[in-house]
């Protein structure tokens, strides 16, 4: 990170979390002297941070956490798999709105907060969208919707009782300590869904749609450069940031260079996407009228499909305008990272 060290009192809110981690260090990294996290649980130890366990849904606890502090950046959030909507509302929304009522509180001055570019993602395809394209009228995955609740209290926030606040929405996060991404390509390619049965590895689409990954550098990167600049008078308050690699690949490029590293055959089943999504839509209706009596968790749910044979492109002039983004590791560079990380988690017997 090329940002200098300040004086300011950092809380970095789910600092345990896969991006959390990376922001300590960052903060660490450049020199910062005043770094704390709260999560729910410590999962790492370093001497250079203040922990403080608690419960985001509980107001009393976020207070503790925010008391003293200068900027907190607020990474905490759920992972995206078979949970419901009240429990993504809790944590996202209710969650959420504790920590810009501790904030308010705690006299707090800046607020960042970690959104997702998919808070403008229906279903259609997305191509080079800017922040001025409107959030969804109707979501497919409570997820989402919950972010977006939640970046719309956020930015409604700037400014009351003396807190500025910003949000960034990173698209298609990765890298080493990655519990979602990379690990799920290797899931699939070990036969946890329907190539059990086919043994083929199954391609969504023709893959010819494009998407944009982010190195999880750069999306801390982005943070703290927002946060640096995040003061009263500066454009930067109230408003969202989509973050990229600048790099729009086609998506199953990331799975087929996974699949392909670890040993595994490249994808060979393609499936149309048209037909996918009908039939993930027709599986989620039966999951749902099942529900009384016995729970389902479809593998194939409509924001599955398409998020993987959908196009979801992003510009990120805005966030270079505002405050000087520039990706730090480019795209190649962050595969090779990440390659490197799994090989060895792979030969500790972990994937």
């Amino acid at each position: 990170m090329d940002s200098k060290p300040t004086q300011k009192v950092y809380l970095v809110v789910g600092g345990c979390g896969f991006l959390g981690r990376y922001m300590v260090e960052a903060l660490l990294n450049r020199g910062e002297k005043n770094v704390r996290v709260f999560d729910l649980r410590k999962t790492f130890d370093n001497e250079g941070v203040q922990f403080t366990t608690g419960d985001i849904t509980n107001l009393d606890n976020v207070i503790n956490a925010c008391k003293g502090v200068d900027v907190v950046i607020h990474t905490a959030s759920p992972t995206v798999h078979d949970q419901k909507y009240d429990f993504f509302f809790k944590v996202n929304v209710q969650g959420t709105q504790n920590v810009i009522d501790a904030c308010q509180k705690c006299g707090v001055k800046q607020l960042i907060y970690t959104s997702s570019a998919s808070v403008i993602f229906s279903g259609d395809d997305i191509r080079n969208a800017d922040e001025t394209t409107p959030y969804c009228k109707t979501y497919f995955d409570p997820y989402n919707l919950t972010k977006k609740l939640a970046e719309e209290r956020v930015l409604a926030a700037n400014g009351n009782a003396g807190v500025m606040t910003c949000s960034i929405r990173p698209s298609g996060i990765f890298g080493p300590r990655d519990v979602q991404g990379w690990p799920g390509f290797m899931s699939n390619a070990k036969g946890k869904i329907l190539n059990r049965w086919s043994k083929s590895i199954i391609q969504i689409g023709d893959g010819s749609n494009l998407f944009d990954w982010t190195y999880v550098e750069n999306i801390v990167h982005a943070h703290l450069l927002a946060s640096d600049k995040l003061v009263s008078g500066s454009p930067i308050g109230g408003q969202a940031y989509f973050i990229t690699n600048g790099e729009p690949t086609p998506f199953w490029d990331m799975a087929n260079y996974v699949y392909k590293n670890f040993g595994y055959p490249e994808t060979s089943l393609k499936l149309p996407y048209g037909l996918m999504y009908v039939f993930s839509v027709v599986v989620m209706y039966i999951a749902l009228i099942l529900s009384p009596i016995v729970k389902l968790n479809p593998t194939f749910t409509p924001m599955r499909i398409c998020n993987s044979g959908a196009t979801k492109t992003f510009s990120i002039e805005k966030a270079k305008k505002d405050f000087g983004y520039k990706p730090l590791i480019s795209l190649e560079e962050g595969k090779r990272r990440t390659l490197e990380y799994f090989k060895e988690e792979r030969s500790k017997g972990r994937f």
